[in-house]
């Protein structure tokens, strides 16, 4: 068996505790039959190099007995070296800079017809001059 490199991606430090915690029930062979994974996706996600998508995460985690938060928690602190919030912060560093968030229903139903601009006012669903029925603005019937 090839010696195992150390984790140094969060990607790598997921699939480490995954891996451990899966080699008490048989290792990536078990987590092979959890899903309809190759044991080669399964090695390809237990070493980072292929990450794990949330639903795959939700499958594993239930079959540890465990939830996706404990996993990611644990893989988030390993990756910093310390607290979960290090390692958030360590992975919001190494990833590069997040775009804003988007702007919730709440704010965009607060701002009055007057304050909107020209393209936010286009945007606008016209009722008194839309027809559902025929999908598009009525003529002038005059």
């Amino acid at each position: 068996m090839p010696i195992r490199k150390l984790p140094v991606t969060f990607d790598q430090h997921l699939g480490s505790v995954i891996d451990g915690l899966a080699r008490a029930r048989g290792g990536r062979a078990w987590l092979a039959t959890l899903t309809d994974w190759s044991e080669g996706t399964v090695e390809r996600r237990m070493t980072g190099r292929t990450e794990l998508t949330v639903k795959e995460l939700e499958i594993v985690a239930a079959a540890l007995s465990t939830t996706p938060a404990t996993i990611v928690s644990q893989a988030l602190r390993n990756y910093a070296g310390g607290s979960e919030q290090d390692g958030i912060d360590k992975l919001l560093a190494d990833e590069g800079p997040v775009s804003e968030p988007p702007v919730s229903l709440d704010e965009r139903r607060s701002k009055s017809i007057a304050d909107m601009t020209d393209d936010e006012l286009e945007g606008l669903r016209s009722v008194a001059n839309k027809d559902k029925g025929i999908g598009h603005d009525e003529s002038d019937p005059a």
